[in-house]
């Protein structure tokens, strides 16, 4: 997420500011691993508690929480390619790999020391077992209810005819015996007095006794159930005076009994699972869901931790590395670091003590060769007016000397003549020797560059045959420029050009259609982006006669010149220092037009 979302905390630095937009996608992710959680997993259950999901939220958060770090990882990519400004990818990579590290081996655990699995199978292919154990047991009961109410009709009046009078065992036998309780086979009669079994149709009263039962819609009558594989009965129990107790079953289910006994022990099994998961173990599933949340929080604070102690003496190594390649010297690392960090900041430190050393050795050099260079060459032009002015003078002295005297007015004038031309000349040297030691400091101000381009070719573009193209890339962002000395630096790149054409079309003897139409300068814009810096680059192109291999290492050197009369090699000079106080760049090279191109590199950004 870009950064300006988060420029309403000034105070706070762009580390932190990365910080908090990892915690606020931090928190976004677990938002959304919730809201899916939800949806696909708890859409259809009610009862479950918060504790109870917490597994599948931490098992859903993990994959969501890294594939958010990935996208932030190549989004953190495409803008260093885009802004030029560096940023901790390498942080993502960190953080990415310690919680490989940290969560991979313990997955697994987690995955089985839950009930996650079952319950993911279970949302995969929409399986819901407690709805089809719900619905089998609805069939078996309404299976079941009705036969109930027959049933108890039949119970509740055996119990009224041995109530109506004063019964005993023998009298309970011969009813049941009238009822069919005895003779039938889907019938079972039973009666035990004072804890002792009298008779029973068939060896079943033991199990009957064992039931659970429930108080029926017939006072005083109790009903039950009991499932057998062979058999199932619809139990009644009722008591009477005297510590005796009569049970009555009727026959349910004939044939499916074993299917009634699975999905009977299937419900019984699966509520008591269900009453395990939820209501004993419930402080145990509490603690392993929160050590499981907690060690995944610890994971993911120790690994943006231990991320941002390896890349930020990378990070801030990379930025001094920047800052010394945009020319300043006096950059230096603090050692926050031992072992192999610590030893690249000091072989930095001294790297850039040995290059600012060498840097003012060089320059001192530099400057020396420089004033050497212009000292000759400063003698070389005083020399050639020198030589005429010498000569005017003898010829003065010698006419003096002659006795004869004719047209002595003639030669001191022509000789005076010479003398004052040639003193111009050297006066004319010395005013462009002392322009170029004196050159103005630029006043730079950001500002749009394509306007003075367009300036620059709108003073040239009617003052001859030439073709201008212009190639200006919009949305150029804003320059520091001084607009008068860049002017003029275009200007004369510009003037150079025309020069260069008009000459070499004027030297040619014969022209014809295709030559005429390669007159032509192309003047370019557009924008320059790199890993650390983004730039803003300036090309003139020309179809001139182009410059020799040799020519292109001295074209900015003072006083060299390609120009036979008229050259005094000081403008390119000019060129060249304007740009480097521009903190740019400025070469030559061949152009596809078939002449010169000069190359200007503009920063966005002044060190």
């Amino acid at each position: 997420m870009p950064s300006k979302y988060f420029r309403f905390l000034p105070s706070l630095s762009d580390e932190n500011r990365y910080y908090i937009r990892d915690i606020f996608i931090f928190f976004l992710t677990l938002a959304i691993s919730v809201g899916f959680s939800e949806l696909v997993f708890f859409r259809e259950e009610e009862d479950i508690s918060f504790y109870s999901k917490l597994d599948t939220y931490v098992f859903i958060l993990i994959p969501f929480f890294i594939l958010s770090l990935i996208l932030s990882y190549i989004y953190r990519n495409r803008r260093n390619r885009e802004t030029g400004k560096i940023r901790s990818s390498i942080r993502y990579r960190l953080t990415l790999a310690f919680l490989f590290v940290a969560l991979v081996p313990s997955l697994p655990i987690f995955i089985l020391s839950s009930n996650l699995t079952g319950r993911l199978i279970e949302g995969f292919y929409r399986v819901d077992i407690s709805n089809a154990l719900r619905s089998a047991n609805l069939l078996v009961h309404q299976v079941e209810r009705e036969n109930q109410k027959s049933f108890l009709e039949l119970v509740s009046r055996f119990r009224s005819g041995l109530l109506r009078e004063k019964s005993d065992g023998f009298m309970i036998f011969q009813n049941g015996i009238k009822d069919g309780l005895i003779e039938k086979n889907e019938y079972y009669l039973g009666y035990r007095e004072k804890n002792k079994v009298q008779f029973e149709s068939k060896n079943l009263f033991r199990q009957f006794s064992a039931l659970e039962y429930t108080e029926s819609s017939k006072s005083g009558i109790y009903l039950s159930r009991y499932y057998d594989p062979e058999k199932s009965y619809l139990v009644a129990k009722f008591d009477l005076e005297g510590d005796r107790t009569v049970i009555i079953a009727e026959r349910i289910h004939k044939g499916m009994e074993a299917d009634v006994l699975n999905i009977i022990n299937a419900t019984s099994t699966y509520e008591k699972v269900s009453l395990w998961k939820e209501k004993i173990p419930f402080s145990v599933r509490i603690t392993i869901a929160s050590f499981s949340f907690s060690m995944f929080l610890i994971a993911i604070l120790f690994s943006f931790l231990f991320a941002r102690r390896i890349s930020k003496p990378i990070i801030d190594l990379a930025n001094a590395t920047k800052k010394v390649s945009l020319g300043e010297s006096d950059v230096r690392l603090e050692k926050t670091e031992e072992g192999e960090m610590g030893i690249l900041i000091d072989s930095f430190n001294q790297m850039v003590s040995d290059l600012k050393a060498k840097s003012d050795e060089l320059m001192h050099t530099q400057r020396i060769a420089a004033w050497k260079e212009v000292a000759q060459r400063m003698a070389h032009e005083i020399k050639n007016p020198l030589t005429p002015i010498q000569l005017s003078a003898q010829r003065i002295q010698r006419k003096f000397q002659n006795p004869k005297k004719e047209n002595l007015e003639s030669v001191i004038f022509d000789a005076t003549e010479t003398i004052i031309g040639q003193v111009r000349v050297l006066e004319h040297l010395v005013k462009e020797f002392s322009e170029f030691a004196r050159m103005p400091v630029p006043v730079l101000i950001n500002q749009h560059i394509n306007p003075i381009l367009e300036e620059a070719v709108a003073l040239f573009r009617d003052t001859s045959d030439i073709e201008f193209e212009l190639k200006l890339a919009e949305n150029l962002p804003e320059v520091f420029l001084d607009k008068r000395l860049f002017l003029g630096v275009i200007n004369n790149l510009i003037k150079n050009a025309v020069e260069a054409i008009l000459s070499f079309d004027n030297s040619k003897e014969d022209m014809d259609i295709l030559e005429t139409k390669r007159k032509k300068i192309r003047v370019m814009s557009k924008l320059q982006k790199k890993a650390l810096r983004k730039s803003v680059i300036v090309e003139i192109d020309d179809s001139g006669p182009g410059l020799k291999e040799e020519w292109k290492e001295k074209i900015f050197e003072p006083y060299f010149s390609t120009k036979e009369k008229h050259g005094s090699g000081i403008g390119l000079t000019i060129v060249q220092k304007t740009i480097i106080d521009h903190h740019g760049h400025i070469s030559v090279e061949n152009s596809k037009l078939g002449g010169c191109k000069f190359r200007i590199e503009l920063p966005l950004e002044l060190s």
